[in-house]
């Protein structure tokens, strides 16, 4: 399956900006073909006047100018900003990323993983014959379809997103759900991670962006209600993003801001040490493609508690092994915490488990991806 040589060059336009489940998809996929023999440059954005920071530096990164803050400013919601900002944000990265490959397209494939990045691949694509193929995180909007159906494969990361673009008739379409990190993500000594990150009690642990899609509003009142059942109980929150201080005053008016630990950003590193802390992890998202952090959280042991948002990973993963909840009720989140938090319930779900983490592996998904590659270039 080595492929030595074969150059691809994988766009993902905030790699170098944003810390999310698609740029970790990005880069663990990157890590698994690189270990196959392929030849991985990553393509992703950087904010003028401010250093990048991207996820990996184990690959050759080729840098687009990016008007970031642009597309913070409409996840901000700033009124008269905030559809404006979005709108020239994504045509600046556009332009900016044609301009770019019309003068560095020399691979053999280029894998896109932002609808941005595709539309100037389209482009390459036309112009210079390079092959396409792109990754999906999320459903596509009637306006992507036109370019989805001048690539060589689309990857969805669910069977979900798949079937929404088999109902626009695109035929080359392969579901690769994201993986996981058996060698770094499993379960370590419970009370020694918690004195390590000074933590006691029964801890749940959200980890992810802080934005308006994950409804950690709900999980803040959700906690409040666990409370009164478990006096001990702790929310720990990992992530950053733009609703913090917003949802930190609202922990403070709730007054449960003593029992409510704001992380910020954890280096990758050291995310099994969280999850092991964890008594429960929960995941209350309205909406989620494939969420990588439940399969971190799962591969550690800790019980689930995952939205019926994340419909394509409870259908995939198997609502046996997990605590699903409605995200719109605070009253589902809180009694499936609850639940998750009995041991004796949580037990049999925690082994269920544990067991299905182990088809979820990077090198499995990395060599159907390469499977795809070869059709592609064989046309």
């Amino acid at each position: 399956m080595e492929k030595n040589g074969v150059r691809i060059g994988m766009a993902s336009a905030y790699f170098a900006t944003m810390k999310g489940g698609g740029e970790h998809y990005t880069l663990h996929l990157s890590n698994a073909l690189a270990n196959l023999g392929y030849d991985i440059t990553i393509i992703c954005g950087k904010q003028p006047f401010k250093k990048p920071e991207p996820l990996s530096e184990r690959f050759k990164i080729e840098y687009v100018p990016q008007l970031y803050f642009l597309r913070d400013w409409g996840m901000k919601g700033i009124k008269l900003l905030s559809g404006g900002a979005g709108f020239v944000h994504s045509y600046q990265y556009r332009l900016s990323c044609y301009r770019h490959l019309l003068e560095n397209h020399d691979f053999n494939i280029i894998h896109t993983h932002d609808p941005e990045s595709l539309h100037a691949a389209v482009k390459i694509k036309k112009k210079y014959n390079v092959p396409v193929v792109a990754t999906f995180h999320g459903p596509p909007s009637s306006k992507h379809i036109k370019d989805v159906k001048s690539v060589d494969a689309v990857l969805p990361v669910s069977k979900e997103i798949k079937e929404s673009f088999e109902r626009y008739e695109i035929k080359n379409v392969y579901a690769i759900p994201g993986g996981v990190d058996l060698s770094h993500f499993k379960p370590m000594n419970k009370d020694r991670c918690k004195e390590e990150l000074r933590l006691e009690g029964r801890v749940i642990l959200f980890v992810g962006r802080v934005i308006p899609t994950k409804n950690i509003h709900n999980l803040l009142y959700a906690f409040k209600k666990v409370q009164s059942t478990i006096e001990d109980a702790k929310l720990l929150i990992v992530g950053d993003g733009v609703l913090k201080g917003d949802l930190m005053n609202t922990a403070k008016r709730l007054n449960i801001d003593r029992d409510v630990i704001f992380a910020g950003a954890v280096d990758y590193k050291r995310m099994p040490r969280y999850y092991n802390a964890a008594d429960v992890f929960v995941l209350p998202s309205i909406f989620e493609s494939f969420p990588l952090v439940a399969l971190e959280a799962a591969a550690c042991g800790v019980p689930l508690v995952i939205s019926i948002g994340a419909k394509a990973f409870v259908g995939d993963f198997g609502e046996d092994a997990i605590f699903t909840v409605d995200p719109k009720s605070i009253d589902s989140i809180s009694n499936g915490i609850v639940e998750a938090l009995n041991d004796e319930v949580s037990k049999e779900k925690v082994k269920l488990a544990q067991n299905r983490i182990k088809k979820y592996s990077w090198l499995e998904r990395a060599k159907k991806v390469a499977e795809i590659y070869e059709k592609v270039m064989s046309r």
